[in-house]
This record gives structure tokens, C-alpha cells and sequence, in this order.
């Protein structure tokens, strides 16, 4: 026989749980009973006294039923925890409970419910808390002004410094860094590598991109027309396209901000955007454009930046009795004569056309022909019509056959008084593919002195000597060899100011050893005299002013040669027998 043991805390019986229904039941008798009393009474007194009053007994018995429906819709109404206990089993000893089963269907289902919610709740808490961890916000650190003035300083110089401080993502960070990057591109004690890098890092690191994008999609136009300013300051060639769209922006502030950002990138190909924009927004003030396209089209020559052959003539620091003769330069291989061609002669005839279409198409046929015929008729296309479309068209005609030949003709058409030429002009030398060094020695050996002279004003007019006076120095033998040739030509046609200007006033004493050189090699005897004054001054160095005799003592040597005839020679020497 199996004893069940007496629970502590034992459930209360129904019968227990029915006791409050009992004593409402009761009150309610003990209500009614009152009000039929009141009422009895209320009779009685009717008859005796006509006073009506709010605690009449006609009044109160309402009331009072009133009061009683209510208790009895509250009871109903209110739910009752007893009844959902009613589901839990009743464990008592010795005594038989009513299984469950047994129960209302409706009583039974709710008290499930409850049941199931009142012991599931605590267990939802608890997966919430577990699911839903509190999250610690970390805060972006900030490493100040100073510390990023620090590391980007190591960057310029190209020393080791902190990425993690240059990557920083905190927005006064990211401001210090691109300010402090910007500064070292502006600063005049920033050699060309230092900018080379701070540019690289503005790229690398977001800021061009983030430049780039305010500037096409900022809100407002101030916004818009700083970071077309930036940019410009930056300098960075990456984002030429996105300059190239801000040109088309609806606000004239911005517009004309991305024109002077592309005259501080120097580059030909935006020459055509510009000039497209400047046909439909003739508002664009006429000095900015022509500033940025002669900035595009002829200070920036970035063709010379472009990787040539090395013809092993000169050496940074070379003696001056290392230096080939111009003589000594190699033979170029010449085009075709083309005289067979009975095309190209049928083309040629049609240059005389008085149509400028029926020229434009001539320049495009000879364009197909790279030959010597084609060169010379596009050659005189180029720098004697008298429209400025076909002499642009033709430039490019020559761009197209890209030879040594045709080198000549474009540096001149660069000095052209058209834009438009101009512009041509520079595009096609960013598109040749010979090396220019040679270019200039061919120009040396082949054109006339009238040709030779106009090269050589031209490249003095459009400021490739000044960009490469700088570089007769270089430790780029490269580019050490292309400005040796360049400033040779010059020498050659007379054009000697600017090679003593650099003797005379450059602050490297090796470019001007370099450019003694120069005139050591292609001087002319008529030079002497002008040497000799700058040699007589007190300004020069001692190991300069040595140099300069040298050369001088060479020029004399080659003026008595060129200026005596046999018969000064011997009446010469008759008058030395005297």
C-alpha cells in the first residue's frame, strides 16, 4: 500500500474557495431585506406626512438596487484567479481528486493557457537577456593635431611612421590629416618627392575620392566650389574626370572654380571640355579660360615627364671633354618619298580649295599617308592657312603620322597666336612616341636656320625651357640628356639669353656648369663678346668663371678660323713679316 505524503502547502478546496460567494450572497439578501423594510415604512408614513426629501425611501431604494446590479457585473466581470486554479490538480492524502478530465472544456483550456504563461514567463526573460547582450560603444580615438603634424611630416620625408594614426576615422582626424597633407603640398620647403607622396597618401587615404564626390554632390554651392578648390590644391590627375563634370554644374561659382582647378593640373586632355564649355556658357570669364588653356596647352607639357630611351650622351656631373660632337648624334631613318603614289598626288591638288571642308577632308587623307609629301604639304597646312580650324586639323594630321619629321612643325604651332592650335599642338606631343631628345638633334641636322630659329623661340615663348632648365642637372640621365639637346638647338639658332640667364642668375652652380657645357659643345663664335662681360662681373663663382675662359678660349680659336679667307691669311702673314 503506497501512503502519499501530505503536501506543506496544501491547494484550498472548492468548497473553500466558494466561502466569498456565500458572504456576497448574504449581503445581498441582507440589502433587499433593508429596502423592503424602507419601503414598508416609507407606507406607513405616507399617510401622516406630505415631506419629500433626497433620503425619501422611494429615492434610496433604486439606488441601492442600482449599486447591487453593478457589484454583481463587477464580480462577473473581473477575473478571478481562483478559477484558473481550479486547473491544478489537487494533491491531498487519503482523499480522491476529480481528475481532470472531468473539468469544463472551457475552464480546462484557459487554465492551460494561463498555466502555460504564468511558468513560461520567467524563462522569456531570461533567453532575452542572454539574446540581446548590452553593447559597449567604442569611442573612435583621436590622436590631435599635433601627433598627425608628426607622422605626416615622416611621410613627406619618407620615413617610418604610424598607419594606424594616419588611417584614423574620426572626424577631426580625418580633417587634420587632409589639412596637414594639403599644407606640406603647398609648402615651398616640400622637395618633389615629399609632394609626391603627400599626393599619393591624399589619394590612398580617401580624401581625393571624398573631394571628388562633395564636389559633384555636395548640397550647396560653397559647398561644391571648396572641394573643386581642394582638389585643385591636391593636383592629384585622378580626378581630371571628375573636374571634367563639375564643369557642367549648375551654379557659375563652381563652374568657373573647376576651370581654374584644371589650370593647376596641367593637363591637354582637358582642352577639348574646355573649349566645349566655353561655347555653351559664354559667361565664363574670357581671362580664367584662357589662363587654365594656356596653362593646359602649354606650361604643363607633361609630355616631358614621359619615360625616353637612353642614348648614353650625358651624365649628370659629366666633363665637358666627355661630351659628343653634334656630329656624332645617330642618323634617323627618313619616310618614304611617296612619289609614286598617284593618289596622293590627286589629294594634293585639292589643297588650294577655297572650301574649308574639302580641305579639312585633305588633311584627313594625308593623315593616311606617312610619307615625306604628306608631311611637307600638312607641315605648311599647319603654320601658313589662314583658318585656324584646318590649322589645328592639321597638327593633329601630323600628330597621326608621328615621326621625327613632324616634331619641328608642332613645337612651333604650340607658339601659334589661335587657341585652338595651341591646344592641338599640346595634345600632340602628348601623343608622340619617338624620343624627344633625338627629335631635337634631327632638328639640329636637318631644318634651315630660319626653321631652327622659329623652333627655338617657340620653345623659349612657350616655357619648355624654362621647365627644363632645371633639369641639365638631373640625376635622371634622361632627362639630363633631353634638356642638354634641347638647350643645344637653342644654342645652335642664336637663341642663347635664356642659357645666360641660367649661367648668369641660377642658384645650382652645377646647372650652370651644365649649361657652360651646353655652349662648349654648339656655341657660336659671335658669342665670345657677351661672355666676356658676364666673365669681367664679380657674381660669378671661381669654379664657374674657370669654366666660362675655357669656352671662351674655344670660341676665339673657332673665330679666327671662320673669319680669315686665304688672301686675309696672307696678308696676314705679310704684315707679320714686317
Amino acid at each position: 500500500m503506497v501512503k502519499v505524503m501530505p503536501n506543506q502547502n496544501p491547494t484550498p478546496t472548492p468548497t473553500l474557495r466558494q466561502t466569498p460567494r456565500a458572504i456576497f450572497a448574504l449581503l445581498a439578501t441582507a440589502f433587499l431585506l433593508l429596502g423592503a423594510s424602507g419601503t414598508a415604512h416609507a407606507a406607513i408614513q405616507a399617510a401622516t406626512s406630505d415631506d419629500w426629501s433626497f433620503f425619501s425611501p422611494y429615492v434610496i431604494t433604486p439606488i441601492m438596487v442600482l449599486m447591487l446590479i453593478g457589484l454583481i457585473i463587477y464580480k462577473k466581470t473581473r477575473p478571478s484567479k481562483e478559477w484558473i486554479d481550479v486547473a491544478e490538480p489537487v494533491k491531498a492524502t487519503g482523499r480522491t481528486v476529480r481528475p481532470e478530465s472531468t473539468l469544463p472544456t472551457s475552464v480546462r483550456g484557459s487554465a492551460e493557457a494561463a498555466a502555460f504563461v504564468e511558468h513560461r514567463a520567467p524563462a522569456i526573460e531570461g533567453n532575452q537577456q542572454w539574446e540581446k547582450p548590452h553593447l559597449v560603444e567604442v569611442e573612435p580615438s583621436v590622436y590631435g593635431a599635433y601627433r598627425i603634424d608628426q607622422e605626416v611630416g615622416k611621410l613627406v620625408v619618407g620615413k617610418a611612421h604610424r598607419m594606424d594614426v594616419m588611417a584614423s576615422r574620426a572626424g577631426d582626424d580625418r580633417r587634420a590629416i587632409e589639412a596637414s597633407l594639403v599644407k606640406a603640398l603647398d609648402s615651398s620647403d616640400t622637395g618633389e618627392d615629399g609632394r609626391r607622396r603627400a599626393r599619393q597618401a591624399l589619394e590612398e587615404y580617401g580624401f581625393v575620392a571624398r573631394q571628388s564626390a562633395m564636389m559633384l554632390m555636395g548640397r550647396d554651392a560653397w559647398e561644391r566650389s571648396s572641394a573643386a578648390r581642394t582638389i585643385g590644391q591636391i593636383g592629384s590627375q585622378s580626378s581630371l574626370t571628375f573636374l571634367i563634370e563639375a564643369l557642367h554644374d549648375q551654379d557659375s561659382v563652381v563652374r568657373n572654380q573647376a576651370i581654374s582647378s584644371l589650370g593647376e593640373l596641367k593637363m591637354p586632355a582637358a582642352i577639348g571640355a574646355l573649349l566645349d564649355i566655353a561655347r555653351r556658357h559664354p559667361d565664363i570669364p574670357a581671362s580664367l579660360l584662357s589662363e587654365t588653356l594656356s596653362a593646359c596647352s602649354v606650361e604643363s607639357l607633361g609630355y616631358l615627364d614621359a619615360p625616353s630611351s637612353d642614348p648614353g650622351l650625358l651624365a649628370a656631373g659629366s666633363s665637358s671633354s666627355s661630351l659628343p660632337e653634334l656630329g656624332a648624334f645617330p642618323a634617323f631613318e627618313d619616310l618614304p618619298a611617296g612619289n609614286d603614289d598617284a593618289t596622293l598626288t590627286e589629294t594634293l591638288t585639292r589643297l588650294t580649295s577655297a572650301d574649308e571642308h574639302v580641305r579639312a577632308e585633305v588633311i584627313h587623307e594625308l593623315a593616311a599617308h606617312p610619307v615625306q609629301r604628306s608631311v611637307a604639304a600638312l607641315s605648311s597646312m599647319a603654320l601658313n592657312d589662314p583658318d585656324s580650324g584646318i590649322r589645328s586639323a592639321a597638327v593633329t594630321g601630323l600628330g597621326s603620322i608621328d615621326h621625327e619629321s613632324v616634331f619641328a612643325t608642332v613645337l612651333i604651332a604650340l607658339a601659334d597666336d589661335s587657341r585652338e592650335v595651341r591646344a592641338a599642338a599640346a595634345r600632340t606631343l602628348t601623343s608622340f612616341h619617338f624620343d624627344r631628345a633625338d627629335a631635337y638633334v634631327r632638328v639640329m641636322e636637318t631644318a634651315d636656320a630660319d626653321t631652327m630659329r622659329e623652333v627655338a623661340q617657340a620653345c623659349v615663348k612657350t616655357g619648355i625651357v624654362a621647365q627644363a632648365v632645371d633639369r641639365l642637372a638631373s640625376e635622371d640621365r634622361h632627362q639630363a640628356y633631353e634638356a642638354f639637346s634641347l638647350f643645344s638647338l637653342l644654342a645652335k639658332a642664336n637663341e642663347t639669353q635664356p642659357i645666360l640667364d641660367a649661367i648668369q642668375n641660377h642658384k645650382d652652380d652645377e646647372v650652370r656648369l651644365c649649361a657652360i657645357r651646353v655652349l662648349n659643345v654648339a656655341a657660336q663664335p659671335d658669342l665670345a663678346p657677351k661672355l666676356r662681360e658676364m666673365v669681367s662681373g664679380q657674381d660669378l663663382p671661381e669654379n664657374v668663371r674657370t669654366a666660362m675662359l675655357e669656352v671662351m678660349y674655344k670660341l676665339d680659336q673657332e673665330q679666327s678660323v671662320f673669319d680669315l679667307t686665304p688672301s686675309d691669311n696672307g696678308a696676314m702673314s705679310l704684315h707679320n713679316s714686317l
